[in-house]
């Protein structure tokens, strides 16, 4: 399971994708909009999360923390392995590590294109 969210005080996005479904809630307590995760979209996300470290992305460095007085809102993205839980340290919403740059965008495309 992937999961990616940001949220600020006027902003809030939750994506939420596993082999089968992608699930996108857009705002505070609505129900997510659904989708089945194409076999295409789930190879795109497993490509990008073979080229990164999962079990050091807590120690990614945000490379900007305009979140930290409402600059941006805050993301964090979160990889359940195998019954383990990755997550990364919050970083603004557009601005990922470089490391995880590329599933974040992918995850976003993929959201994007089901709303």
């Amino acid at each position: 399971v992937l999961e990616y969210s940001a949220s600020s005080r006027g902003f809030y996005k939750k994506i939420t994708v596993n082999r089968k479904a992608i699930l996108t809630v857009n705002k505070r307590d609505d129900s997510p909009i659904s989708n089945t995760c194409s076999s295409n979209n789930w190879d795109n996300l497993i490509k990008r999360l073979e080229s990164i470290d999962v079990q050091n992305i807590a120690n990614l460095e945000a490379p900007s923390k305009d979140f930290l007085f409402d600059g941006a809102a805050m993301a964090r993205l979160k990889i359940i392995y195998n019954g383990t839980t990755y997550e990364t340290q919050p970083f603004d919403h557009g601005k990922p590590h470089e490391n995880i740059a590329a599933l974040v965008k992918e995850m976003l495309s993929i959201s994007e294109n089901i709303e």
